[in-house]
């Protein structure tokens, strides 16, 4: 059973804070030895104001960074997974976002200006060496149009950890392919911003009942710490 007292979101279960002590039927979840860590959206084209103000940014990449560090120190590896269109706009023709999302009246999430070549596709997070990146994702799944499911089997590992922005898009759209594709999904809630604030736990309620465990940050780090250790 979980070896620290790591609790997920669940919302059928009507306990303080909505959430409950991680049981041992998911034991499969926290297997170290299989877990990878799949960070999306943090590229500095999509944390610009348009998308995220300057404290909510700030504040996610210290957090992405030094919670990747953490899993890096365990032996987790990190793919940071991004976007990079061509330049002749042939890889937004069909895309339909680019018309729905300013609907809101917020730019279109991916940032359609993160074009091959272009700074705003660096990635705003720390990519230590040894860390993998992919940067071919074309909607919004990190599955889709890339070689992510190849490069999980290469590593071994069948455990995703989210971590990044855009919960309600890329979060939901690659971790439900993920769950799909029989991959076990952690999602970091809090580690991972929503595009739209105010749906950011609608979208935590979705990830519990349909995409896997939605966890903290600092609870799910002791647990991978002390599955290292062999600490109780």
């Amino acid at each position: 059973m979980p070896k620290t007292n790591l609790t997920a979101k669940f919302i059928r279960v009507p306990v303080e804070g909505g959430r409950i002590k991680v049981s041992p039927k998911f034991d499969d979840f926290l297997d170290v030895s299989q877990m990878v860590v799949l960070e999306l959206g943090m590229q500095k084209g999509n944390l610009e104001a348009d998308y995220f103000d300057e404290t909510t940014s700030s504040e996610l990449i210290q957090g992405v960074n030094h919670f990747e560090s953490e899993c890096r120190k365990d032996g987790i590896p990190i793919i940071h997974a991004g976007f990079s269109f061509r330049r002749d706009g042939l890889d937004l023709r069909n895309a339909q976002y680019l018309r729905i999302t300013p609907l809101s009246g917020k730019k279109a999430f991916p940032n359609p200006a993160l074009e091959a070549g272009s700074p705003l596709c660096e990635f705003a997070t720390e990519v230590a060496e040894g860390d993998l990146t992919l940067l071919s994702p074309k909607r919004h799944n990190a599955f889709e149009g890339t070689e992510l499911e190849f490069l999980l089997k290469v590593l071994g590992r069948k455990i995703i950890i989210l971590v990044g922005a855009g919960l309600d898009c890329l979060g939901m759209g690659t971790g439900f392919v993920g769950m799909c594709k029989d991959f076990k999904c952690l999602v970091v809630e809090d580690l991972f911003a929503p595009y739209f604030a105010d749906l950011g736990e609608e979208c935590a309620k979705a990830c519990t009942m349909f995409i896997g465990l939605v966890v903290k940050s600092g609870e799910l780090a002791a647990e991978i710490c002390a599955n290292v250790t062999g600490k109780e």
